[in-house]
């Protein structure tokens, strides 16, 4: 067994040094112009990273020493590459690309900050953690998007840099309560908390992101960021489903869970309510009344916790999740620039259709209030 362990280091660390072997090439090929060659060159870098991440998996037995430089090295790398696609970039007609910036000052900042934890653990004498899910999709996002800027797939572009950026920014919040933790004390947080605690992580994001002209108008925004914001809308339904359903399948259920899932659902669909509301999708009353039940029912959820017992979802809940979803995704989707000259007389159809799928929603969160309340005669007979 202990030379299996160090076959399989000495494996992953030189297909890892292969892997920033392959960097090299990259610069030349981008200054010369052969953007063929340095597309392949990315090519196999990101076929290197998921083959070492998911299938050798040499993080999780390389060497602490080996580990901490390999991964600053093939950092500094790999953001150097992409200095050199957004100096290429700025020297076109179009001029710098602000969202790649952003995503190179953010990337040298995970390496850097990355590093630095890394090396005071290190020298504590601190056992590394295995590398997160967040951290191994991030790498591979990060360099899919190198890719589609060397290949000058200009519509993908900023799409994939923001979803580098989301992924960046939830790697790093993951690495960082794995580090400040104490392990004697916490378990390890699930992956069903896990996507849990993204929701709630990434909704600040999805706010930057419907806003992102800087106006209450969503319909100005730019057609890159709404489907930006569609593709996050979806990733919380996604994600609603998966925590619950992995959280069973694994036997991960656990009091945490039962608490930060609703929560995380109630604060990033109020988010995206509110964002509504700013841009004129939706009434004021609308929005209260959503805020009411949904304040309502976890006032009772804390009533019932108090006195030792547990409120179930019901099913009118789960019906008014999911039309609360499919009505923001249809708003959502509406608001998409193509349908206003696909699809003749849309834009009279939108004046009138996000107000009346947010009605819908409204009438379906008030009754599924009033299920609730029905149904926690038990509860409220304790203190009423």
């Amino acid at each position: 067994m202990p030379g299996f362990f160090v076959d399989r280091q000495l494996y992953g660390r030189g297909l890892r040094i292969l892997r920033i072997v392959a960097y090299f090439p990259v610069f030349y090929f981008l200054w010369e112009g052969y953007l063929k060659l340095a597309a392949v060159n990315i090519s196999i870098i990101l076929i290197g990273a998921w083959y070492l991440s998911f299938r050798v998996r040499q993080q999780d037995t390389e060497k602490p020493y080996y580990q901490l430089w390999l991964s600053f090295i093939e950092g500094i790398f790999a953001f150097t590459v992409m200095i050199c696609i957004f100096i290429k970039d700025s020297l076109g007609e179009n001029g710098p690309d602000k969202m790649l910036a952003v995503g190179c000052v953010l990337f040298l900042s995970r390496v850097m900050i990355r590093t630095l934890y890394l090396l005071s653990m290190l020298r504590e004498g601190m056992h590394f953690f295995k590398s997160g899910f967040w951290s191994r999709v991030a790498t591979l996002s990060i360099n899919t998007t190198m890719l589609v800027y060397v290949l000058e797939l200009e519509y993908y572009e900023q799409i994939c840099m923001g979803l580098s950026i989301l992924l960046m920014f939830a790697s790093s919040v993951s690495f960082g309560y794995r580090y400040y933790r104490d392990p004697e004390h916490r378990k390890p947080l699930s992956i069903s908390n896990q996507l849990t605690m993204s929701r709630i992580v990434l909704t600040p994001v999805f706010l930057w992101v419907f806003f992102y002209d800087g106006n209450l108008n969503y319909q100005d925004n730019s057609l890159v960021f709404k489907i930006l914001a569609l593709i996050m809308v979806v990733a919380f339904m996604v994600t609603d489903f998966l925590d619950g359903y992995l959280a069973r399948r694994w036997g991960e259920v656990s009091t945490l869970g039962k608490y930060l899932d609703p929560f995380s659902d109630k604060i990033s669909n109020m988010t995206v309510f509110l964002c509504f509301l700013a841009s004129g999708y939706s009434s004021v009353w609308m929005v209260a009344l959503i805020y009411f039940r949904e304040a309502s029912v976890e006032t009772l959820r804390t009533l019932a916790a108090n006195e030792g017992m547990t409120m179930p979802a019901r099913r009118s809940g789960k019906w008014k999740t999911a039309i609360q979803g499919t009505g923001i995704l249809i708003i959502l989707v509406g608001a998409l620039d193509p349908l206003f000259t696909i699809i003749p007389n849309w834009a009279e159809v939108w004046e009138y259709l996000p107000y009346s799928v947010m009605g819908i929603i409204t009438f379906i969160t008030i009754a599924s209030g009033i299920d609730y309340f029905a149904s926690s005669k038990d509860i409220l007979k304790k203190y009423v």
